[in-house]
């Protein structure tokens, strides 16, 4: 009797008996209609090409993916991003990875991916500041405006282009 393997879904290999019926070379059992359903095929291709078109996609963002622009800045007061308390001091801000900001303390390991969303266009270099509102007593990181475009803190975006009489600007040094 033949015994051939079929790929089962769960990534199950598992061999089956053919019928004396439906017995062929394996190479001829995939042309037979009978013995891989339409259905079958169908799906089969359509995994195929989902999965090519993540690989495409990912390589064309690597590719294609944005210039990694570094800018510091002393901010002389403590505040608030992405529900973390930042001490007064010198930062690092870069835009390494898409959809957020790094923001990185001078001296110190840690690294926070605050979440942005880009709204406007670029600045000059020396208009790029980072801009903060006071709430509840609170400065709240809201923007950064740098020389790729203005980028505004996710949670922030509803109150996007709002001033408040305890906005604080701190302007972004590029080297």
């Amino acid at each position: 009797m033949n015994i051939i393997h079929r790929f089962v879904w769960n990534s199950e290999i598992r061999p089956i008996e053919t019928p004396p019926a439906c017995q062929a070379d394996a190479g001829s059992l995939w042309l037979r209609p009978s013995t891989v359903s339409a259905q079958r095929r169908n799906s089969i291709k359509n995994r195929v090409l989902a999965e090519l078109a993540c690989v495409v996609f990912l390589l064309s963002s690597i590719s294609f993916s944005q210039k990694v622009v570094t800018a510091t800045a002393n901010i002389p007061f403590e505040f608030w991003a992405v529900g973390q308390k930042f001490a007064a001091g010198e930062y690092i801000f870069d835009s390494g990875f898409p959809g957020s900001t790094s923001i990185h303390r001078e001296g110190t390991k840690s690294t926070v991916a605050v979440p942005i969303i880009p709204y406007g266009e670029p600045v000059k270099k020396e208009d790029a500041r980072v801009v903060f509102v006071l709430r509840d007593g609170k400065y709240y990181l809201v923007e950064f405006w740098g020389v790729l475009d203005r980028r505004v803190v996710t949670t922030e975006f509803a109150h996007r282009g709002q001033t408040s009489t305890g906005e604080r600007q701190v302007q972004l040094i590029y080297p």
